[in-house]
Order: structure tokens, then sequence, then C-alpha cells
């Protein structure tokens, strides 16, 4: 069975497999080998072989940590764009012996399924989103790390049967936290990240598209909880005439999996 599995999703520390229980794809190396391992276990995966290639977004080490590790343990190849392939190398955050390649906006092949890039806002070197076409014709989403819903990335969620999409924090607990006003810019500009009602405009959007099912992703522990998270996203939801279980299904993605994810 296919399943969209959060591995791990907060600012410590994000990565998702997408697959079944003997292949598939990583999504971003946030996390160590030991706890990679074990949070595959529990979505049902029992063999780390089962990754056959990973997908990188962008350079920040909440999302490349465990990927040096990763890719001395796994024979895999480690798709991103070109300038975060040279922060990588540079950073030395990935084995010498690792195979890199470029994506650009050219569909790759994995795991019986079709990756595309799409670009997303964000303030590093370089920052993607990705879509994905399954075996069976459906397709999946996964998009984190931006400041601003742009056509692009709007349009590239559009017609996914799944999505998962920041919901990074609430704009009252931002205003009223303790991070230095510096840092609270750079969260909500628009090369920062998503808020609760961010997402929950573009979750309403999809819906209307036809988008049935949602995970909620990359919550700050800071500036953020996760009802506070779903409240957001339902409430809009609902005032838009859609009902939860019943049009769409909604899942927030865990700090570090209990073993969740949504069949595909």
């Amino acid at each position: 069975m296919l399943r969209l599995l959060p591995l791990a999703s907060s600012s410590k520390g994000n990565s998702t497999y997408v697959g079944t229980e003997t292949e598939g794809i990583l999504i971003d190396a946030g996390i160590g080998p030991r706890v990679f391992q074990s949070a595959l276990g529990l979505g049902g995966v029992e063999n780390c072989l089962a990754v056959r290639a990973v997908f990188i977004t962008h350079e920040h080490s909440d999302h490349i940590k465990g990927l040096l590790k990763l890719t001395e343990m796994l024979d895999v190849p480690v798709y991103g764009s070109r300038e975060v392939l040279v922060e990588l190398i540079h950073k030395g955050a990935v084995s010498p012996r690792a195979k890199l390649f470029e994506i650009n906006r050219r569909a790759v092949e994995a795991a019986g399924m079709e990756i595309r890039a799409f670009g997303t806002s964000h303030d590093s070197v370089h920052s993607l989103g990705y879509r994905i076409t399954l075996p069976g014709g459906g397709r999946a989403a996964v998009c984190t790390d931006l400041g601003a819903v742009t056509p692009e990335v709007h349009n590239a969620l559009c017609g996914c049967d799944t999505v998962m999409l920041e919901s990074n924090y609430d704009r009252e607990l931002l205003r009223g936290g303790r991070y230095p006003a510096y840092l609270k810019r750079r969260i909500a500009s628009e090369c920062g990240h998503l808020s609760n009602d961010d997402c929950a405009a573009e979750l309403v959007s999809l819906a209307r598209q036809g988008t049935k099912r949602f995970v909620l992703g990359h919550l700050s522990e800071e500036n953020n909880r996760p009802e506070l998270a779903a409240e957001a996203s339902v409430s809009a939801l609902t005032l838009a005439g859609f009902s939860i279980q019943k049009d769409y299904t909604l899942l927030t993605a865990p700090k570090m999996t209990t073993g969740q994810y949504v069949a595909l």
C-alpha cells in the first residue's frame, strides 16, 4: 500500500517517506540514522533499503543533518537543485561517494513514481517542493519552507489528491513570542514560513480543485501548537462548505512520527 509518512516534521528535523512497505523515496534527511530507521519501522516500512532515492528541498540543517550518515549507509541517488547540491558538497553534508543529480524541471523516475520539482520562496540558496505522480495515476505533493504561496506553488499543488503543506506559525504566538524582532520579520516574510491562516486559505483553494487529503507540516515548536494549526484549517474549510471526514481528511504531522501516515 502506498503511503505518505512524515518521519519528522518540525524546526528541529524534517523527513518524509513516500512509497510502499518495500520501496519508496525520501524527501529531506533531517534526522539521524537510528531515528530514521525507527521511524520507518513505526510506519510499516521494515527495511531502510526500501529508500531508492533522496530528494532535498534546501540546505538548511533541519533538512539535511542526517544526510551524510544516510548516504554513507545507503547507495542511493540524491536529487536537488544545482545551488543546493553545491552547498551540500561545500558543507560536507553528503558522502563523497554519493551520486548527486540536479533535478531542475525534468521528471525523475524512482520507486515506480515520477517526481517533479517546483520552486518555493524561502531564504536559502534555493528551495524546492516536490510533486509526485503515483503508479496508479494519483498525485501527491510535499511543500514546506515557503513564505508565500506563489502561482508556481499553487499550480504545482492543484490537481493533487494529497498535499503536505507547511503550517508553520500562529500569527499571535509569533507576535507575542520571545523571538527577537529581526527573526519574527524573517519568519513572517515572503521568504520565510507559511502561517496557519495562509496555509488554511490555500487548503480551501485546493479543496475546490478536488484535493481530498491534507497533511499540515513543519509546525514551529515555539510559535505554534498542533491544535491551533488544525483549527485554522478546519475552520476555513468548514466556512467554505467542506466537512472533515466526508469531503477531506487532515493529519497534523507530529514532531516525530507515531507511525501515522496517509494512504495514497
